[in-house]
This record gives structure tokens, C-alpha cells and sequence, in this order.
């Protein structure tokens, strides 16, 4: 009996919306059929082509990913679907993966679901947990010397007793889930806030950057940043011991469940009847330009028409295709773009930072952190050191800037 699980979905072309029909798979156990998990991880995997014009595009739906030799199960939930719709559906595929195992695969890790958001979330959680940067022994040893060429990505392996301890230690890191966990991976690996690491770990980015494997670029921009932060005392301690809160059963360890959208900010929304007052909502409360905002608006429209308010119902309907629209203008590339732009040059000078991020809201968002980290990236890449630690030294400033508003 075959583990891995497709099924044929009826689907309309958003190029020229002729209807048809395409093969999506639901389920995959990636020891069955590694072709497929290949497939995910190189982002091609359910990607359909219409039969009338040709277009290519991302089928989308739900997706639960088996990974024995991790011990891990995925569900790469949907963006737009509501969170009690997508928990069901990833309940329903997990009763199925379990049914088609052997008595003897039916092991305890099963029962706890890692969600994240579409499949590109679960092909960058399986890449920072599964692959490991492991050079030869001869050009470990010289991280502490002189600069050798980065390692070859393809040289990816499981680490071993044998593998340079600072390698361990960032593999270590690219894998941890929690801010506890990675602490105590610096805790017990002080040597890792070197700058000679640092230098490790900007080749190591290059190599990822000229093989095209930008998910483990990213993953270790993170890290980098995050050393940094240690190095300089940006994290409080009680924010180093910090652990997740305990998941729900059978699905836990979500990055979207974690998130709520506050109330005083939901009625804020509620009250913004003008493009001009939404604007100033957003500036007020940054949090509503964060994607996931969408999903719990959705949620709310759903919970409405229950409760039979269907007046509420529209109105938060009719603000969330605004806010959509928002989202789109204020942190898109040219919005960013132009919102780091006047944030780089506003220097040092604390008025000018706050009126910066006042008149920027989307600098508070998850996607200008990862944008600053890929300009650091850059400007190192180019030898400009100064600009890439101005952009982390922002990302930091940032960061602390929205835990204080987290905290009002």
C-alpha cells in the first residue's frame, strides 16, 4: 500500500482562466518516494501547467510532509485558509499517513505536527533541520587563519564526532527551534561569537548564494545575525532562557498559531472607515502589514456569519480587502526599498529614527527584518562592511522597537 497520496483537484488558470484538472499531492513520506521530497525542497513540486495557454503556477492546498530519518511530520497550511479549516484538513491527512504505515513505523513523534505557511514554509524548516554544512577537515582548520574558499554546498551531511566543532555548532544552530535551544548551543560553544566565525559564516552565505541554494543563505544570514546580538548584548537574558509555550495536541510548533491579532488593534481596524484612517491603524499598529493578519481576518468574517452578524461580517470583509491592498503597496520590494532607503540615511539621531519608522510602518514587519538581513548579506558580499553592519545594527533597533510595542 502506498504511503505517499495525491489527488486530482479542479483548478482555474489565473492567466487565462480556462478550468481544469491536475495532480496534487497531499501526502508524501520522503523514504517512499524521495523524488518527490526533492521536489519540494527545489520549490517544484505541484507546480501545474494549463493545458490552454501554458502557464505555469504553485497549485497551492494543503500538504502533509513524512520525514522518517528526521522524525519529523510537516503540514504546509494555507495561507488563505481559516485556522479551524486547515487544523481539520492536516487532522484528516495525518489519520491517513498513520493508517498506511506498518504497525512497526507507528511511533510516538507522529502525533506532533510541525504547521507552517504553504509549502515554501515547510521547505525552509526542512532545510534548516535537515541539511548540515560540513567541509573537508583541511579547510575547517582554517577558519581560524586565512580566508579559504567557501565549502562546496553539495558537501552536505549528517555531522559527526569527526566535523569541526565551530561547523557542529552552526549546524547546531541551523537546526535549533527555540531561542532556549540555540542559547544553549552558544552557552556551550562561547568560541562561535568570534569574529573569525563571523567570517565563517559570510563564506559559507557566499557558497549558498553561488550554488543557488538562497533558503540556507537565508538560514544562516539568521544566524549570523542572531550571533551577533549575542556578541553585543542585544538579547536580554530572560529572553535567552525563553522557551515555547506547550503546542496543542497533535499540531504544535506553528509559527502561525502563535500568532493573535490584538484586540485593541482589531478595533482599531474595525474603525478605520477611510483609506487615510487605515493608514494611520497600520502606523499605530505595524502588526496588521504581517501576512498572517489576513488568515485571522478570515477567521473573524467566518465567526461572524455564525453568529449570524452578517453586517460585521462585510465590514470586516470590506477592511480586509483594504488592509490587503495596504500590505501589498507598504511591503512589497519598492516599498521597502524605499522604507529601508530613508532608514539608512537617517543616521544615528533618535528623532529622526522615530520619524522614520512613523512614516515607514512596514520597518516593523517580518519581511523588513529578512530584507535587511539580505542587504547585510550583499554588502558584505561587496566588501562594504560598514553598510552591512549599519543594516544589522537597524535590524536589532527594529526588533527592539517591536518587543516594546508587544509589551504595551
Amino acid at each position: 500500500m502506498s504511503i505517499s497520496y495525491a489527488e486530482f483537484a479542479s483548478l482555474i488558470c489565473p492567466a487565462c482562466r480556462a478550468p481544469f484538472a491536475a495532480e496534487i499531492w497531499t501526502i508524501i513520506d520522503a523514504d517512499e518516494r524521495p523524488d518527490l521530497a526533492e521536489m519540494l525542497l527545489s520549490g517544484a513540486l505541484n507546480v501545474v501547467t494549463c493545458p490552454q495557454c501554458g502557464h505555469q503556477a504553485d497549485a497551492g492546498g494543503p500538504l502533509l510532509v513524512h520525514d522518517p530519518a528526521g522524525r519529523r511530520v510537516y503540514f504546509a497550511a494555507p495561507a488563505d485558509a481559516p485556522e479551524h479549516v486547515w487544523r481539520e484538513r492536516a487532522q484528516e491527512l495525518l489519520y491517513v499517513l498513520i493508517g498506511s504505515l506498518p504497525e512497526e513505523r507507528r511511533l510516538p513523534y507522529l502525533s506532533d505536527v510541525q504547521v507552517e505557511v504553504e509549502a515554501s514554509g515547510v521547505r525552509r524548516a526542512m532545510l534548516r533541520r535537515g541539511r548540515r554544512f560540513a567541509p573537508q577537515a583541511s579547510d575547517a582548520a582554517q577558519h581560524t587563519t586565512e580566508p579559504s574558499p567557501p565549502p562546496p554546498v553539495d558537501d552536505i551531511r549528517p555531522a559527526s564526532p569527526t566535523v569541526d566543532p565551530i561547523i557542529g555548532a552552526i549546524e547546531a544552530l541551523l537546526a535549533a527551534d527555540t531561542p532556549a535551544e540555540a542559547s544553549a548551543i552558544i552557552d556551550h560553544h562561547p568560541e562561535i561569537l568570534t569574529s573569525d566565525v563571523d567570517a565563517l559564516i559570510e563564506r559559507l552565505i557566499a557558497a549558498a548564494h553561488t550554488q543557488g541554494d538562497h533558503d540556507i543563505a537565508r538560514a544562516l544570514m539568521e544566524v549570523r545575525a542572531l550571533l551577533h546580538d549575542f556578541r553585543t548584548g542585544t538579547i536580554p537574558d530572560e529572553r535567552r532562557n525563553d522557551a515555547h509555550a506547550a503546542a496543542p495536541p497533535h499540531l504544535s510548533a506553528s509559527t502561525m498559531s502563535e500568532h493573535r491579532l490584538a484586540e485593541q488593534a482589531y478595533e482599531a481596524f474595525l474603525r478605520a472607515d477611510s483609506p487615510h484612517a487605515l493608514r494611520e491603524t497600520v502606523s499605530t499598529y505595524p502588526a496588521l502589514l504581517e501576512p498572517w493578519v489576513d488568515d485571522e481576518l478570515a477567521g473573524r468574517v467566518e465567526s461572524a456569519l455564525d453568529e449570524g452578524n452578517e453586517h460585521l461580517a462585510q465590514v470586516i470583509e470590506l477592511r480586509r480587502d483594504a488592509l490587503t491592498c495596504l500590505r501589498t503597496e507598504m511591503t512589497g520590494e519598492e516599498g521597502l526599498y524605499q522604507a529601508i532607503h530613508a532608514l539608512l540615511r537617517a543616521g544615528g539621531e533618535a528623532d529622526a529614527l522615530a520619524a522614520v519608522v512613523d512614516e515607514y510602518p512596514a520597518l516593523l514587519t517580518d519581511a523588513a527584518q529578512t530584507a535587511l538581513l539580505e542587504l547585510a548579506a550583499g554588502a558584505r558580499a561587496r566588501g562594504d562592511d560598514a553598510l552591512a553592519e549599519h543594516a544589522v545594527e537597524c535590524r536589532a533597533l527594529l526588533r527592539r522597537v517591536r518587543e516594546g510595542l508587544q509589551e504595551e
